[in-house]
């Protein structure tokens, strides 16, 4: 499982190292298009910026994936996980029992005054 969970996280880090060249081919492309293609020195800065970029994102994946596998921090994800559930339980039974209050109310204040009830 380990070796699997490692390999996910390295195809994540590749996909991003092929989005930033993609990035990279369209801030060139469109450097030419203006008629100011990027000097030498914007292509460097650029490029370090890539590289810082990438090894950041796989330094946060790779502490992700390492987090993932410590037992601690998965029952701390599990509880993290349980107290969104039960929060949007809270939540919605809230809001349903508001619904079902104001639905009882207006229904309630239609029969009393025998105006708005549909007829049989």
């Amino acid at each position: 499982m380990a070796e699997g969970t490692k390999q996910a996280w390295e195809d994540v880090g590749d996909r991003f190292t092929s989005f930033g060249k993609m990035v990279a081919e369209h801030y060139r492309q469109r450097g030419e298009e203006r008629g100011a293609p990027p000097t030498e020195e914007d292509r460097r800065k650029l490029e370090e910026a890539l590289a810082a970029i990438s090894r950041q994102l796989d330094q946060a994946f790779t502490s992700f994936g390492d987090t993932l596998r410590d037992p601690e921090a998965k029952e701390s994800l599990k509880q993290a996980a349980k107290s969104v559930g039960d929060a949007l339980a809270v939540t919605f039974t809230e809001v349903g029992q508001e619904v079902r209050k104001r639905v009882g109310s207006s229904d309630k204040g239609s029969s009393e005054t025998g105006g708005d009830a549909p007829k049989a």
